[in-house]
């Protein structure tokens, strides 16, 4: 892993050097300095908690709803006639429109509800593949033998769809903060990521810039590898 970021970090260098503009691109020794600078005052950190925050809570959301429309879509053909074609719409509509209209509506908690309506297609979809690629097999040994349905539930059903939905929360928090923070810049929200990206957008900052993506990247990591840590110990639980 060490090897492989200091390849990038070399390349990344490398065209910094060839370009030789730091407004146009910053160099690695430049945004890793504004970095560590940014991390030294109270603004930074208010805006990496009020970003994570209305995220993060969209990225919650729309798990825990994905998985209950999915559930709900496999126990009932009326509702899967329902609900499965209007999340097939919210997934075709693009980022730009749900923002242009959220803007309206929820000034405040842009992040949070761009966040939900693009992680909620892909959470729905791939717990709703999951269910339905349960083994009937297993499912038929557990009506004979009288299994109770919360054993069934967690031995069965989860199991089964645990990788599904860990596939479909790895990719859903990449989406929710690259949208969400999207969202944010857009909204002008003061006091988030997207807030300090537009502002050293606008005033030509670009080691700014690059400092924030840095910081963006680095927490989407994180807690990609803490969702799929907490995935893996509830599969190997007996």
């Amino acid at each position: 892993m060490v090897p492989v970021a200091l390849f990038w970090l070399l390349v990344w260098e490398g065209i910094a050097a060839a370009v030789g503009a730091g407004i146009i691109i910053a160099s690695p020794r430049a945004a890793f300095a504004r970095l560590f600078a940014l991390a030294q005052t109270g603004n930074f950190w208010l805006s990496i908690g009020g970003s994570m925050h209305r995220i993060m809570l969209g990225f919650f959301l729309a798990l825990a709803i994905g998985i209950i429309l999915a559930v709900g879509c496999v126990a009932s053909k009326l509702i899967y006639r329902l609900i499965h074609p209007a999340v097939n719409v919210i997934n075709a509509i693009p980022l730009a429109s749900f923002v242009v209209v959220a803007i309206f509506y929820f000034r405040h908690s842009l992040a949070t509800f761009v966040a939900f309506i693009m992680v909620m297609p892909i959470i729905f979809h791939n717990t709703y593949k999951g269910i339905r690629a349960t083994d009937p097999a297993l499912l038929e040994m557990a009506r004979v033998f009288r299994v109770s349905h919360g054993k069934r539930t967690r031995y069965i059903y989860v199991k089964t769809v645990a990788p599904f939905l860990l596939s479909a929360a790895s990719v859903g928090i990449g989406i929710a903060w690259k949208s969400g923070i999207s969202a944010e810049m857009i909204g002008i929200a003061r006091g988030t990521i997207g807030g300090g990206l537009h502002a050293a957008r606008m005033n030509l900052l670009t080691a700014d810039v690059f400092a924030w993506t840095i910081a963006i990247v680095a927490l989407s990591y994180a807690i990609d590898k803490l969702f799929a840590l907490i995935f893996v110990r509830e599969r190997e639980r007996p």
